[in-house]
């Protein structure tokens, strides 16, 4: 364990332990202009990339080495590495894997939309109300490891601010791109006036996946990847606002896949296609 000269965080009245307690809600985030990161990884991340943002550190009594790891380098970067309780980490950040932090939510990107200098950087993918915030965490992560410019969380989606979100995310939250807010149609307006393609994952498209990435339009630039809502797909108007709708072919008796497993299997074969 790391020789931290703050005292020990074990009081779960105390009013900065309801303070991270209420980070879970968004109204309290946006109030107090601060995010929750839990987690070994994310945390990591959050010190590499934006060290400036970066509030108050918090080391569980029994952290394991992973996270001692990476108080050692908060440690280089501010001296408010707490040593907290194990109860009463569990009350703030119940998934924190020994360590968590706050940051100023200036870490993330505040537009609701990119510009378009940005915007034709290449590919992006777009989730249109996917409310699990665990799901559009993990399409961040997904979009990261793939290569893609960036995710666009448009309006009706899990907060991206939200602690869930980030510990799916794994850090990439805070080396990607993520802008949320906008509307489809913004979104559709947008790619017309920058000749960009928008192309809708549908289970009842006629263009399959293998068949679009053999085609020009798996390169357009920029691309626009769209996954609707976890229970209802995308609708009927988001449908009629893409350019393109293209299905996932399965073999099997499954009806449908989850929406991350889908961004998983559609985001790799379009970021395959347009590397080569």
């Amino acid at each position: 364990m790391l020789n931290l000269r703050l005292d020990t965080i074990d009081n779960p009245r105390s009013q900065r332990v309801r303070t991270l307690v209420n980070l879970s809600r968004r109204s309290f985030r946006l109030k107090q202009g601060l995010l929750l990161v839990e987690g070994p990884q994310s945390c990591a991340e959050l010190l590499r990339f934006y060290p400036e943002a970066v509030r108050d550190v918090y080391l569980c009594t029994d952290a394991p080495c992973p996270a001692i790891q990476v108080a050692r380098t908060a440690l280089g970067i501010t001296r408010w590495v707490h040593p907290v309780a194990p109860s009463v980490m569990k009350l703030f950040a119940p998934s924190a894997q020994g360590i968590a932090a706050t940051a100023d939510l200036s870490a993330l990107p505040s537009e609701e939309l990119p510009s378009a200098e940005v915007l034709k950087e290449g590919a992006w993918a777009v989730c249109a109300r996917v409310q699990d915030p665990g799901n559009l965490g993990t399409i961040i992560r997904i979009a990261d490891a793939c290569g893609l410019a960036g995710v666009l969380a448009l309006s009706g989606c899990a907060d991206v601010s939200s602690p869930k979100v980030i510990r799916a995310s794994a850090g990439s939250l805070f080396h990607l791109l993520v802008y949320s807010g906008a509307s489809f149609g913004a979104l559709a307006e947008l790619s017309e006036e920058n000749d960009g393609c928008l192309v809708g994952l549908s289970g009842k498209a006629t263009v399959d996946l293998p068949s679009f990435t053999a085609s020009n339009n798996a390169t357009t630039s920029p691309l626009f990847i769209c996954l609707g809502n976890e229970a209802q797909g995308l609708s009927s108007e988001e449908i009629t606002l893409c350019n393109e709708t293209i299905a996932i072919p399965m073999w099997g008796r499954a009806e449908s896949l989850n929406v991350a497993t889908a961004a998983a299997i559609a985001l790799h074969a379009i970021a395959t296609a347009r590397a080569h």
